[in-house]
This record gives structure tokens, C-alpha cells and sequence, in this order.
């Protein structure tokens, strides 16, 4: 898969910068001269006091300290490195957060806070960049890419602290950012919506949940986490069924919900109530049984996210794939990481749970196309 949008505003915006996630980094604009030594330098100097500070505190937080939590947190922090200001927002608390360069390079990732702990690397898969081709992009790409970890504490004297890479604790502090009366500036507000938007000839249907999206364009979909954070959407795909798509996307939502990205192209969006009841997904977690047109079926979905699907035909194995899953308020989706046939395996499957009844069972609507048919009816087995 080409870490590419097909939606025609990502697309655009991939002119402008570099996209970084998963293995994808590469641009051809011609640099711009800077003092890249010195951000070299200061890049280094992190590491190094980063290596001798957590000698020292050995991962203890320092005495009558605690752990941060989300209720401690502002919607922006600022934090001098690399020889500029860099900025952390976290948004709505919805689960993703965000480096940033203004105007120049941002990090956006997804962390649930625990112990107060902030983690994003390329390798780990977690998180992705953007960003012109600038010297100091560059430093915030190269952190990105051997990962890091900021830990927030709140000290004896009530003040929030940051430690990135284990070095010693300093001051976060506030930042302002001005924001348009004309622009969505919570992320929260997009909760329950569903914005239908074309550009030119391409329509593209959000549905957003509960710091979730699920974005469809004809039988290409993705599906993932979002925030709104320094007036930009940030959408963060992590079921995907297409053939191309950015790790990043990031667009402004205006209150008349038009979408501009970074080169100036606009989607025109009609919003409408997404209402649907949402699924508990540690209900909804368990072994799950069909049967149609002779095949008997078996969906594992694990708490801890991980799922499997099989088909028998008498004592006969048609069927068996496995690999991740989780439900956006009644969306279930699937991303399959192995399969018994993969050249007819699809990458991501989602479905509209309706019915759901913990004890009984549940029906699913879903995108599923593989043979032998996916079962639409699901039940609890039955044991004697």
C-alpha cells in the first residue's frame, strides 16, 4: 500500500510537505540554508543530558512529585529545543497529541496518558510527521525517528514538568494561540457529525466519533484517531482499505465546514447528525458463532485488540485470518495482518454493528467481499 491519499485534499497537501510514517519519507524540494549546525548541536546536547539525567533519577519521580494527568493538562504547552520554540498541544484529550513547529513541522500521535507518559517513535510505529524542508523540520523528523518519551509530572509546588528522554525535569509552560471565530477550534464539536465534501470530482464522506473517524470515498475507506489542535484537523489512519493513503493528514474546518489544506485546495462539505448507538468494546470482546450456507464460523475478538476469524466446512479449515480490531462508536473494524489466502485477504474490513445484545448476539453489515461470504449474524455459542 502507497502511504499516498487518494482523498483528493490529502493529495494535494503532499505537495507541500514531507509525510513521515511507517517507512514513508522522502521529499525533493531544494533546501533552504539554515544553521543546521547548531541545531546538530543542540539535537546532541538533549541526548546527552538526556543519558546522564536518567542515571541520576533512575526513572524515581523527584520528592513530592506526582504523576500528571489528562485533568492537569492546557490545550498548549511550549518548550525551547532545537534552538526554536517547540510547541506540545493536546487538543481535546481525545487521544491524540502533537509536536509543532508553527508553520514549518509537526508530530501528531496517539498515547492514552498512562503514568503520565508521552511516546512516539517512527520505528514503534506511533505517530507520524509532516514537514518543509527546513533544517529545524529536520532535527524534529530525526527525533521522531529514533523516538522519544516525555514524561509530565506535577512537582511539590503544584507546577507542571516535562522530562523528554529522561532528562531533568523542567518547567511547561502555557502557551496562547489565537484562533478565528471562523475556524473549529475543538475537535470535540465534530463529535456525532458526518461532513459529505467534494473537490472537483471526488466526494469523500466523514463520519466522526468519539475522537474517531471513519472516511469513505467509493469502496475506499480508512478509519482512525483525530483532534482538532492549534485550529488544524488531525487525522491519524489506522484501518485502512485502499490503495493509497498519508500517514498524516491535516486540514482547517471552517464554521461553515469547508476543508482547506496546505495548498490553498478546498472541499465543500454538507454536515448532517451521525447518530448511532455506540458498542462497549469489552462487551463486545468474546467468541462469537455463525453459520451459513454450510460453513461454520468462529470471531475471536480479544481484549487486548487482537482478532481472528475462521471458517470450517465439516472438519475442513476454508478460512482462517487474523490480526487487530476495535469498534468506533458502531463501527467494527479489522485490520487483517495474516491470512489463509492473501491474495483474496482485504487489508481492512468495517461493519455496522446493529442489534447488539451481550448475552444473544449481533448483526453486521459489513465490507467484506472474501470467500466463502462472511456471516452477517453472529451469536454467543451455546455450551452444555
Amino acid at each position: 500500500m502507497k502511504k499516498l491519499s487518494v482523498f483528493a485534499a490529502a493529495a494535494a497537501m503532499s505537495l507541500a510537505f514531507t509525510a513521515c510514517g511507517g517507512d514513508s519519507s522522502s521529499s525533493n524540494v531544494e533546501r533552504e540554508e539554515d544553521s543546521s549546525s547548531s541545531v546538530e548541536e543542540s539535537s546532541s546536547s538533549v541526548a546527552e543530558e538526556s543519558s546522564s539525567s536518567a542515571k541520576e533519577e533512575k526513572g524515581d519521580l523527584p520528592k513530592g512529585a506526582r504523576v500528571a494527568t489528562l485533568e492537569d493538562l492546557e490545550k498548549n504547552y511550549s518548550l525551547p529545543l532545537f534552538g526554536t520554540d517547540l510547541y506540545l498541544a493536546t487538543g481535546s484529550k481525545l487521544g491524540v497529541f502533537s509536536l509543532w513547529i508553527p508553520d514549518t513541522a509537526w508530530v501528531a500521535f496517539r498515547s492514552d496518558f498512562k503514568d503520565g507518559v508521552l511516546e512516539f517513535s517512527e520505528e514503534g510505529k506511533n505517530g507520524s510527521f509532516l514537514g518543509a524542508d527546513f533544517a529545524v523540520a529536520d532535527s524534529l523528523q530525526k527525533l521522531f525517528k529514533k523516538g522519544a518519551t516525555i514524561k509530565l509530572i506535577v512537582n511539590s509546588e503544584d507546577q507542571l514538568q516535562y522530562s523528554l528522554n529522561g532528562s531533568k525535569y523542567a518547567d511547561l509552560k502555557t502557551a496562547k494561540v489565537k484562533i478565528s471565530e471562523n475556524v473549529i477550534s475543538d475537535g470535540s464539536k465534530l463529535k456525532g457529525l458526518t461532513l459529505e465534501c467534494k473537490q472537483e470530482k471526488s466526494t469523500v464522506k466523514y463520519s466522526f466519533y468519539e475522537g474517531r473517524y471513519v472516511a469513505e470515498s467509493g469502496d475506499e475507506w480508512e478509519a482512525g484517531y483525530y483532534d482538532i489542535q492549534r485550529s488544524k484537523l488531525l487525522m491519524l489512519p489506522t484501518f485502512i482499505e485502499k490503495d493509497s493513503y498519508l500517514p498524516l493528514v491535516t486540514m482547517t474546518v471552517g464554521t461553515d465546514y469547508t476543508m482547506d489544506d496546505a495548498t490553498g485546495g478546498q472541499q465543500t462539505c454538507k454536515s448532517s447528525s451521525n447518530k448511532y448507538e455506540a458498542i462497549n468494546h469489552e462487551k463486545i470482546a468474546g467468541e462469537w458463532v455463525a453459520d451459513k450456507d454450510g460453513y461454520d464460523w468462529t470471531l475471536t475478538l480479544k481484549d487486548s485488540g487482537k482478532y481472528s476469524v475462521d471458517s470450517k466446512k465439516g472438519n475442513t479449515t476454508v478460512l482462517n485470518n487474523s490480526g487487530v480490531w476495535d469498534v468506533y462508536g458502531n463501527v467494527l473494524l479489522i485490520k487483517n495482518t495474516a491470512c489463509s489466502e492473501p491474495e483474496k485477504c482485504l487489508t481492512g474490513i468495517k461493519g455496522v454493528v446493529s442489534g447488539f445484545d451481550a448475552k444473544k448476539g449481533f448483526n453486521l453489515d459489513h465490507s467484506n467481499t472474501e470467500e466463502p461470504s462472511m456471516p452477517t449474524v453472529w451469536t454467543m455459542p451455546q455450551y452444555e
